[in-house]
């Protein structure tokens, strides 16, 4: 495991999570600000996100094996890139579902692709400690954007917070290109 795999591992977990968790916890407080929305409203959003992105993670795997961790990884960062921005042009609660459909889409090709590519990237003698790196780095990014999400939202607005989303999503996608680039050049 060599210490430039550690370092792009844990900058693409902690972008990441960064790009994933600053929008988490605030999006059911962007729902009932936004629209007339329920409580039902935002749980049935969460069910779409969740059971898409269940839907595709085997179908995703079984791309990764198909298409390679990085394309896949990458068509799921730009998608979910996409979904943040958005946000910014949904005016009505209904504009939500097929964003939380394409969202889910993206998160079910990610995973497992991410997962691959840590995987991949471990080696066997020290592979938990690797992945436990990983975990942990995603973990404490999302932490960190779950309070950095309040502020955006209080200082800036929703729609600084979904620019700095797909922002940091991109950035994500510039290092997985970067990590494939440098695993063909070796």
């Amino acid at each position: 495991m060599r210490r430039s795999s550690i370092s792009l591992m844990i900058t693409v977990s902690t972008l990441s999570a960064l790009g994933v968790g600053l929008l988490g916890p605030i999006y059911p407080i962007f729902i009932l600000n936004r629209f007339s929305a329920s409580i039902v409203d935002i749980g049935l959003l969460i069910a779409v996100f969740t059971i898409v992105a269940a839907m595709f993670k085997a179908p995703a795997g079984r791309l990764v094996d198909l298409y390679g961790k990085e394309k896949v990884l990458l068509a799921g960062i730009i998608l979910g890139s996409l979904c943040s921005i958005f946000y910014v042009f949904a005016f009505d609660l209904m504009h939500l579902y097929p964003i939380e459909f394409l969202f889910g889409i993206s998160y079910g090709l990610r995973d497992p692709s991410l997962l691959s590519l840590v995987v991949d990237m471990s080696s066997g003698d020290k592979r938990g400690l690797f992945l436990g790196l990983f975990s942990s780095a995603y973990d404490i990014a999302y932490a960190f954007a779950t309070f950095v999400s309040t502020l955006i939202v209080t200082y800036f607005g929703f729609e600084t917070l979904f620019l700095a989303c797909s922002g940091l999503q991109a950035m994500t996608g510039f290092f997985v290109l970067k990590s494939g680039r440098s695993k063909s050049a070796t």
